[in-house]
């Protein structure tokens, strides 16, 4: 009797208890192959299961994220990525996470892409095509030489030899000091200016992007008085957040937003345009702000 009661204990905890099911899935790399900065490649995951979400973790920061999102049978998604870097760039597990919660969450595989420099090694040396040739009639070097000489022997003979003026002093001249514009006054006038010239309008998305990036670099060289306009977006995001610059963050993501469509011929929506306007255009008007308060 006892045996029997301990079996019927035993199916009631097992039906009683929940259920941990495991789903499987399938993860395939598109146009992975001869890589270069900016080219964007997909991974697609496949799972017999509805997915809710993939996670991309903030460590990513060789890759710009163009899309993450689920494809239209639900049980498919996309991560389309284009990388920032040259080399070997790894690309660890993503979180996994079912719409059914009965579903254990899963990750995908880590692994690497290999990214080519678009320099071929020979791009490095500078070589004559040819020998040099004297143009034909060319005098010789220090006939050159000559006629500068005599020229500044005649030029300083006249300005020896000129009459000079009387000089009038005039009384107490007022002097008017020089005001410098403010980085983000300077900055904000660049950015109506861009706005003004109706850019998307004409359908010049690349021109706009270009221009754009150009005044946050220059407000950042300005600013902070380090080389922006001749450095690469990483190069940048190093520098602020080693120094710890304000709103590093969204710099980093507003400079590698303007590298997608730039480098990687990305198209953003409007929508998106406007937003990342807006965000730029806020983010000088706080300096007008902390100025004023400063006042």
């Amino acid at each position: 009797m006892n045996a029997k009661l301990a079996c019927m204990f035993f199916i009631l905890s097992v039906m009683l208890s929940p259920v941990i099911l495991l789903a499987t899935f399938n993860q395939e790399l598109i146009g992975a192959d001869s890589l270069s900065v900016g080219s964007p490649f997909s991974m697609f995951i496949t799972s017999d299961s509805p997915i809710s979400s993939v996670t991309i973790p903030d460590t990513l920061e060789s890759f710009a994220v163009i899309a993450n999102a689920p494809k239209a049978d639900g049980k498919s998604w996309e991560i389309k990525l284009a990388p920032l870097r040259t080399g070997r760039l790894s690309i660890p597990r993503l979180p996994i996470i079912y719409k059914d919660s009965s579903i254990a969450p899963d990750s995908t595989d880590a692994f690497r892409v290999f990214v080519l420099s678009v320099l071929a090694e020979g791009d490095t040396l500078l070589r004559d095509i040819k020998p040099l040739e004297r143009y034909r009639f060319q005098a010789p070097f220090w006939l050159y030489l000559f006629l500068l000489l005599t020229a500044i022997v005649i030029a300083a003979y006249l300005i020896i030899k000129r009459p000079k003026k009387a000089i009038s002093t005039p009384a107490n001249p007022a002097i008017s000091p020089v005001k410098s514009i403010p980085p983000w006054e300077k900055a904000l006038s660049l950015l109506e200016t861009l706005i003004k010239q109706e850019l998307l309008e004409k359908a010049d998305v690349l021109g706009y992007h270009f221009a754009i990036s150009e005044i946050l670099r220059g407000f950042l060289e300005d600013m902070y008085n380090f080389s922006a306009l001749e450095m690469t977006a990483p190069e940048i995001v190093a520098h602020i957040t080693r120094h710890r610059i304000a709103k590093a963050t969204e710099i980093k993501d507003f400079l590698y937003y303007c590298d997608l469509v730039k480098f990687a011929k990305a198209l953003p929506e409007s929508d998106e345009i406007n937003r990342h306007t807006m965000w730029f255009k806020d983010y000088l008007q706080s300096f007008q702000t902390q100025a004023a308060r400063g006042k």
